[in-house]
């Protein structure tokens, strides 16, 4: 299943979930949102602020709420190809990254090269995605929108490791006002123009404006 989760608090969003839709080859979705939104089966928390912690949560309630075996993340302010849908963990006891991933930033002309993906361009078994969350959560708050970068402050990892995987288009990340995180380490190469999303200004254009 897709797991959409959001603070609803960009504009973007419902051009973002527009594309996954389009793209996701009519795989359940499920979406965490802090604000009631039409998309797939909807689970509203309430508006209980944007963290990194906070996060976790909606994930966590996510993944609890579906039978599938597969866990697709879908962030609010990135984009996905429909290869990324396609791909099947050969295992059930890691976390699976999309490395061909790239930023662009508000106003921007050109896509950076993103070293590694992250928790926006990942998929996991959603059994192995539980019991990671819950160790992650355990003895803490059921809400916490202090908590900006729980898992570093924590002293742990999202994960101990991670496996890489290759779609044939990339994944997008917006870098918009907005966001939990607002920059990301990337390889300042300037490209105009990508497979599948072309170039990066009408990109920027059509979903930010």
């Amino acid at each position: 299943m897709i797991l959409y989760y959001t603070a609803n608090s960009q504009k973007i969003e419902e051009k973002i979930r527009q594309t996954i839709l389009e793209n996701s080859g009519g795989m359940e979705i499920i979406s965490v949102s802090q604000k009631p939104i039409d998309f797939g089966k909807n689970i509203c928390v309430g508006e209980v602020g944007m963290s990194e912690f906070n996060m976790l949560r909606q994930i966590l309630i996510g993944c609890e709420a579906s039978k599938d075996e597969f866990v697709y993340s879908a962030e609010a302010d990135c984009l996905y190809p429909p290869d990324y849908f396609k791909f099947i963990p050969p295992t059930d006891n890691a976390c699976y990254r999309n490395n061909n991933t790239y930023i662009i930033g508000q106003g921007r002309k050109c896509y950076w090269k993103k070293p590694e993906g992250g928790t926006w361009c990942q998929v996991i078994n959603r059994k192995f995605y539980i019991k990671r969350l819950k160790f992650l959560l355990e003895g803490e708050p059921m809400w916490n929108a202090e908590a900006k970068r729980f898992v570093k402050e924590k002293g742990l990892k999202f994960f101990d490791s991670y496996e890489t995987f290759t779609t044939e288009d990339p994944c997008i990340s917006f870098k918009a006002k907005g966001g939990l995180h607002n920059y990301s380490h990337s390889e300042r190469i300037d490209i105009a123009n990508l497979p599948y999303w072309g170039k990066a200004d009408k990109l920027v254009k059509h979903y930010i404006g």
